[in-house]
């Protein structure tokens, strides 16, 4: 018998009370983002696997931004605890403003320490399930690296190896021996209970959190092997959850304090509720069971402040036209303006999309991008549009040539030319994972040099038009909370899904959180000023930023800190402000 399962036995038969910590590396995947501020079902669902056994378990959650601030005194706490549970993994990284996920070296040392052996540690999430994405370009590393110093590695849902392992039936070599699926029914009971662990989160008193939501598991699209490079296939059979259990869950996340929620945890939204889930590799969507389901959210989290989505499949939109659209007016229905409906690309070259078994051929993918646009583009009282389409690119792929970019470009500037606005571009290198359809990554066939010249290309000539059509000088950004501080400059963000970054000249009065106005673009961010404007309270580098004063202006209209109208400060500056400007100064 195991030193755990001793432990376990004697907690089992109530001996003294559980502790447990759980600490989040973060993750990033296909279909889920736990990268702050959003935090993934991870966390939750095995705090409720522990609270389902033991109900009165101390169950410790930290992140692995708070356990950088001192090492030591993280490690001491561990040290305390029966158990320690490391979540972790990135299958898609990208670049991260929120948080920072946990490295391999970080691992390694945290877990090595002395003072842990007589704790046992687990290791579970996507490192666990798939090895370690370093970077993209490279072949992830098998998770055996870290283990040791991790105790165990589990793969497969973690919520189901804990339950057993927490029971005291089975020690942890037997719980591994006899890995099962969650159900639904299972992840409805942990999901519910596991809902109270967001207290802890370091974000959560500020109100800048937002849930990850799971819907299903798996892709709809494993009957045909899915994506070469994808691991989302891998879990067969995707397992649908009922309207109602999601329903409960966003219930339970209110309750607690949580208002910003993202239907995100599936590869396709639109597949969601689908009767040919699993039989068709397009399943016809069923636009009543979302109806279902947004209905249900909004009637028990009726303040919320975010409802948003995240992947759809631009393929099914292509195959079922008139249920897509259905589908897509059910989200305008409910939802938060400013959303994202990302749609895995991938690439425009017919024969990478041939090799690799994508989802969509670029006139299919040109179909559902009309589509979205059509239907989403409708904007807010602020002027925000309600859906958008995102566009995910991947390089690396077999069958890619120097003509690939070409085709992505060309399909690239088709889009500018029809003025059909894609919210964001994402341009990833693929990494290659065990048991997925690709065989490793065996160096891109486009040269370094040329993959990031054609990057800033896509920043410059693309991102850049995109970008202002989507959010036009003068657009009101209410509530951006503050990020952090680069020299006199302040980064901010929306709450939502993939908000822009935000740029905002250091001044008086800027908190927490704050509405802006915008006041010019970047290729994927925004310059903001404070809104309203107030001439009295306006720093000196905000008012350079205003386009077309200068630093001369500037400096003469803020030793005049008692202007009372926009004529007194077009007369002081010898310069008229822009019209979409003039309704965001507030001389009260």
């Amino acid at each position: 018998m195991t030193y755990l399962h001793r432990v376990l036995t004697a907690l089992r038969d109530g001996i003294r009370p559980v502790r447990i910590a759980i600490v989040d590396g973060y993750v990033d995947e296909p279909t889920v983002l736990g990268v702050p501020p959003y935090v993934s079902m991870y966390p939750r669902y095995i705090a409720g696997a522990v609270w389902n056994h033991h109900p009165r378990a101390e169950v410790l959650y930290s992140t692995i931004d708070e356990v950088r601030t001192s090492f030591d005194r993280a490690i001491d706490t561990w040290s305390t605890c029966d158990l320690v549970i490391l979540i972790a993994g990135m299958i898609v990284p990208g670049k991260y403003v929120g948080g920072t996920p946990i490295s391999v070296r970080e691992t390694k040392t945290l877990f090595s320490d002395r003072r842990l052996d007589s704790t046992t540690s687990i290791l579970v999430g996507p490192w666990a399930n798939f090895g370690c994405g370093i970077e993209g370009g490279r072949i992830a590393v098998t998770s055996k690296l870290l283990s040791p110093p991790v105790d165990f590695v589990i793969p497969g849902d973690p919520e189901m190896v804990i339950s057993s392992i927490v029971s005291g039936h089975l020690s942890v070599e037997d719980a591994l021996s006899t890995i099962t699926p969650a159900t639904p029914e299972i992840i409805r009971e942990v999901a519910i209970k596991g809902a109270p662990i967001v207290r802890q989160h370091p974000n959560v008193n500020r109100g800048y959190i937002i849930a990850e939501i799971e819907t299903y598991r798996g892709c709809p699209r494993f009957i045909t092997g899915g994506c070469s490079f994808c691991t989302e296939p891998l879990y067969g059979t995707p397992q649908q959850r009922p309207p109602n259990d999601i329903v409960k869950e966003i219930e339970a996340l209110y309750s607690v304090g949580v208002r910003a929620f993202r239907i995100g945890k599936q590869a396709d939204l639109f597949s969601y509720g689908s009767k040919e889930m699993g039989s068709e590799e397009f399943p016809v969507p069923n636009p009543e069971v979302l109806e279902e389901m947004f209905s249900g959210i909004r009637r028990v989290a009726p303040r919320l402040e975010v409802l948003h989505i995240d992947n759809v499949n631009p393929g099914t939109i292509a195959h079922h036209p008139e249920e897509s659209k259905r589908a897509a007016k059910v989200v305008m229905r409910y939802h938060t303006s400013g959303d994202v409906a990302a749609l895995g690309v991938e690439s425009l070259d017919p024969e990478v999309i041939r090799r690799n078994n994508l989802k969509a051929s670029p006139d299919e993918v040109l179909h559902a991008i009309r589509t979205l646009v059509g239907i989403g583009n409708a904007r807010d009282h602020l002027g925000v549009p309600h859906l958008l389409p995102g566009i995910n690119l991947l390089y690396g792929l077999p069958g890619e040539s120097e003509r690939t970019i070409e085709h992505n470009m060309e399909f690239l500037k088709l889009l500018v030319n029809e003025r059909l606005i894609v919210r964001r571009i994402n341009i990833r290198q693929v990494i290659g994972f065990e048991n997925t359809r690709l065989d490793g990554v065996k160096g891109s066939k486009i040269k370094r040099n040329l993959f990031y010249r054609h990057k800033e290309q896509i920043r410059q000539e693309i991102d850049t038009e995109m970008i202002k059509w989507v959010v036009p000088h003068g657009t009101i950004l209410p509530s951006l909370y503050v990020e952090h501080q680069e020299g006199n400059t302040i980064l901010l963000r929306q709450l939502g899904t993939y908000p822009l970054l935000c740029h905002m000249p250091n001044g008086e009065g800027i908190h927490d959180c704050i509405d802006g106005v915008v006041i010019d673009h970047g290729p994927r961010s925004l310059k903001v000023l404070p809104y309203p404007i107030r001439p009295r309270s306006t720093s000196l580098f905000q008012w350079k930023a205003i386009p077309g004063i200068g630093a001369k202006r500037a400096a003469r209209v803020k030793r005049k800190p008692f202007l009372s109208s926009i004529e007194e400060i077009e007369c002081e500056l010898d310069f008229t402000l822009p019209e979409w400007l003039k309704h965001a100064f507030d001389f009260s």
